[in-house]
């Protein structure tokens, strides 16, 4: 089955980042690790945007959290340095204890990704150590592939 390639204007929610040098491999691109560890970094930036707070608990002490289960990544081209990407976040498949988040990463400017992951969270009850319901802000900010 081919995997369908978001276009900037699926997205729901933008946030940004920039490249540095130290991103570069011997290649002359953007390393492929850089990718993941800007939406690890930035995927707080979506949190932040759907639950709109930045006072929750989160690690160890976190009663309700998102648990990254899996993910599935789409490197589409190469980007070089120096460059600001614009990094899209959509919620595509709710279940009862889990959901999808698909996140595409942009040249600024660009209709098209360079980068796309489905990332599937657990929701998670660090204290207890047990999945729990999925929130429903979660299913609220849901907007499933047609």
């Amino acid at each position: 089955m081919k995997k369908k390639i978001l276009t900037r204007s699926d997205y729901d929610f933008f946030t940004t980042a920039e490249t540095r040098w130290r991103d570069v491999d011997t290649l002359g691109h953007i390393n492929h690790t850089v990718y993941l560890s800007l939406l690890e970094t930035k995927h707080k930036d979506f949190i932040d945007h759907i639950y709109g707070e930045t006072t929750y608990d989160l690690g160890l002490n976190s009663t309700a959290a998102g648990l990254l289960a899996s993910m599935d990544v789409t490197y589409i081209k190469q980007v070089h340095h120096p460059v600001k990407l614009d990094i899209g976040c959509r919620i595509t498949r709710v279940g009862s204890k889990s959901y999808d988040v698909h996140q595409g990463i942009f040249v600024e400017g660009e209709h098209d990704p360079s980068f796309q992951t489905i990332h599937t969270f657990v929701m998670f009850n660090f204290v207890q150590q047990k999945s729990i319901p999925v929130h429903q802000v979660i299913i609220d900010n849901l907007r499933e592939l047609k």
